[in-house]
């Protein structure tokens, strides 16, 4: 898994009509099933419905991860707010308050990990925004590094997403950094938006969407319920 190239493509088209990808994501679920039986065993997969005895399936969630820590302060999507800094989302529409290189999504546990009993599925990234502003990204996963991605040619796109051809598997307790570069510009206006941590020297900021596609596996229900939106 991980080991082949991608494509840019538009997002509906490729899902309704692409056998190429319901085949990679079939392949996906076949590698996460076999992973998950053979170090979660006697589990065995249980879908969205999970007995007991059994592990569950659903998408990736954005509260397995910390969104831009320079926005942030290193919070969790849907976590409380750093000292100092904007509460984070409970959704993928991040705050950029600065262009250049950056993180734009990593682990939410100590040293940029993954929780524990839980197994992510990569397929890729979708941007459903009507302005792009990322142009590059490059990931590192556990202490496996990969090289740098145009983003450009999306801006061809109205609904841009990029597919893995193979896709990634983020394991439990492994670090995971996704940085891009933010070309901006961030609008400075009174009608420009703005964090809500200063209100006498405000905060622009500029938003982005980054949604990652594919699943998430959880080796016990409860480590997927609490309210909607929570942080994980």
């Amino acid at each position: 898994m991980g080991q082949g190239g991608y494509i840019f493509c538009e997002w509906d088209s490729v899902q309704k009509d692409d056998p190429r990808f319901q085949a990679v994501f079939a392949n996906l679920e076949s590698a996460m099933i076999n992973k998950c039986n053979t170090e979660w065993a006697p589990r065995t997969m249980g879908y969205l419905t999970p007995a007991a005895g059994q592990y569950g399936r659903t998408s990736i969630l954005p509260e397995l991860f910390d969104p831009n820590p320079n926005t942030y302060g290193g919070a969790a999507f849907g976590g409380a707010a750093a000292a100092g800094y904007s509460r984070p989302p409970a959704y993928w529409r991040q705050a950029f308050s600065e262009t250049g290189h950056q993180t734009l999504i990593q682990g939410n546990r100590t040293g940029e990990t993954m929780p524990e009993d839980w197994k992510v599925g990569w397929l890729g990234l979708a941007f459903p925004n009507k302005n792009q502003h990322i142009t590059e990204i490059r990931m590192q996963i556990g202490d496996r590094k990969y090289g740098r991605i145009n983003l450009e040619e999306m801006r061809i796109y109205n609904k841009p997403a990029i597919i893995f051809e193979e896709p990634f598997i983020i394991d439990e307790e492994t670090s995971f950094h996704l940085y891009g570069y933010f070309d901006g510009a961030i609008p400075v206006s009174p009608f420009s938006p703005t964090l809500e941590v200063d209100s006498v020297d405000p905060t622009y900021v500029e938003y982005q969407r980054i949604v990652m596609l594919g699943e998430a596996n959880y080796k016990m229900v409860d480590r997927a319920l609490g309210n909607c939106g929570a942080a994980i």
